[in-house]
């Protein structure tokens, strides 16, 4: 188990799941099905959410076969109003969206993890994939802007070397 740290200047990538439930899936260039990409914060109901939901949209976009869920270390019981309203905003609609804790199913099924803000160790024993952590990513409910800017950013890195392995 590798883990990436990321910094200003290197991206890292640790976060947690969105709604897009985690499939166990081939991951081979000749799969049609979507790769589980594993976003994990503390809350599972901001800084996870909005990275699973920009991979998704920018993952499409690029017609890349990976999509990102959302899950959190200790769960809220759902997403705080602001961020749902700014999401939407944004065009994402997770009305909808159930924060959930990260299982060992959830790592060992995702060929990429991602922790945002909490210690890859939470994982535990089952991450035996490349764990990127995010930890320069501000808080979206201080600075939203700052935060969806950076988690762009750490989204376009990942997405440029996923889609980069694939061509190889």
């Amino acid at each position: 188990m590798g883990v990436i740290k990321t910094t200003s200047a290197a991206l890292v990538l640790v976060m947690g799941i969105t709604s897009v439930g985690c499939r166990t899936v081939e991951t081979s260039k000749q799969s049609t099905e979507p790769a589980p990409v594993l976003m994990v914060c503390e809350h599972g109901s901001v800084k996870s959410l909005m990275a699973a939901s920009i991979f998704n949209q920018a993952a499409a976009e690029r017609h890349l076969p990976y999509r990102a869920i959302a899950r959190g270390v200790n769960p809220d019981p759902s997403v705080p109003l602001p961020i749902a309203e700014a999401l939407a905003q944004e065009g994402f609609d997770v009305g909808n969206f159930v924060p959930a804790r990260f299982s060992e199913a959830d790592v060992a099924g995702a060929p990429r993890v991602v922790v945002i803000g909490v210690d890859p160790a939470v994982l535990g024993s089952a991450a035996n994939v490349p764990i990127d952590a995010w930890s320069d990513v501000p808080a979206a409910s201080t600075n939203y802007g700052a935060a969806l800017a950076s988690l762009k950013q750490h989204v376009d890195a990942l997405l440029d070397e996923l889609q980069q392995k694939r061509a190889r």
